[in-house]
């Protein structure tokens, strides 16, 4: 399981359309929008000191960011939410799965020089028709978020800079319900790696289909208006799960109401599946929820921690 993971992530380097990201950039960023609107000012002055200090804030979240600084400050957070995604493909990180590979050296300000690949995700086995599944160890998304979770507010301020971004991005990440799964069928006894082995029509997978669902436009004014908008749409609970846990089994049982809605059916390159009617629309609206409670749970998160 976890080999075909990262063969999926490898895949996505190369061009081959088998991402193994969670909601896109776009995605990350509105998560990250409707947390940082909800922070106290005591967490908000903490999360914006945290970025600052992270080794990565002057070269890539502050890049072309606004020179107004409640607006820079944003934009910043706003990025390292992606930051996790971002280092798949930096050289100066090195991916700690693969065979043999040298480490690359540790740079001033990093905790740690890996890629962290299978931190992404958690693979609650779904095996509809009586195939024998694999099991994940971690590290994995949730044990991951869990550690995240228990060191904000309690180590030092260099881990905690390191720690923030990854807590932004898993717990977006783990709201897409194809991060919470990989579907094992006596057809495809090894999974299908959340999804990124199961072919659409045109020229997609399933994984792709819902990480892309909620636009690909990063630009400030449609991340803010459709934060605006999913928050107007969804409001936050009065009571609000911390517990990433629960986060993961949401997002499993969607993998069985409404994701595999198709079948069995895994399609191939040469035959992608063609989803059924009204599909992609049940998917925005499902991922438009699942968004805005991302985002109010890596509020309550940060609030609880750091405020």
């Amino acid at each position: 399981m976890v080999v075909m993971r990262l063969f999926a992530a490898c895949a996505a380097l190369v061009g081959l359309a088998l991402p193994a990201a969670a909601w896109n950039a776009t995605g990350h960023r509105i998560v990250a929008a409707i947390a940082y609107e909800r922070l106290t000012p005591q967490a908000r002055a903490k999360v914006d000191q945290l970025i600052k200090d992270h080794p990565d804030y002057t070269a890539l979240f502050t890049k072309d960011a606004p020179s107004d600084p409640a607006a820079r400050a944003r934009a910043a957070f706003l990025y390292a939410a992606t930051w996790p995604d971002v280092i798949r493909g930096d050289y100066r990180f090195y991916d700690e799965t693969r065979k043999d590979v040298m480490p690359t050296p540790l740079l001033p300000g990093f905790t740690s020089m890996e890629r962290h690949t299978t931190w992404h995700y958690y693979d609650i086995p779904y095996a509809p028709d009586g195939a024998k599944p694999d099991h994940q160890l971690p590290p994995h998304a949730l044990s991951e978020l869990r550690r995240l979770m228990a060191e904000m507010g309690k180590v030092a301020p260099a881990l905690e800079a390191y720690d923030l971004p990854w807590l932004e991005h898993l717990a977006g990440d783990v709201h897409q319900p194809l991060h919470a799964t990989s579907r094992f069928l006596k057809s495809q006894p090894k999974g299908d790696a959340g999804g990124n082995f199961v072919y659409i029509a045109p020229n997609t997978n399933l994984h792709a289909v819902w990480d892309n669902v909620s636009g690909t436009d990063i630009t400030d004014i449609f991340v803010s208006e459709y934060a605006s908008a999913v928050a107007a749409e969804f409001p936050a609970p009065k009571r609000l799960s911390i517990d990433p846990k629960r986060w993961l089994e949401e997002s499993f049982e969607l993998v069985k109401s409404d994701v595999y809605t198709f079948g069995l059916e895994t399609g191939s390159k040469e035959h992608p599946l063609i989803l059924p009617a009204g599909y992609e629309e049940k998917a925005r609206r499902i991922a438009r929820q699942r968004i805005a409670l991302a985002g109010y749970r890596l509020a309550a998160v940060l609030n609880q921690r750091l405020g």
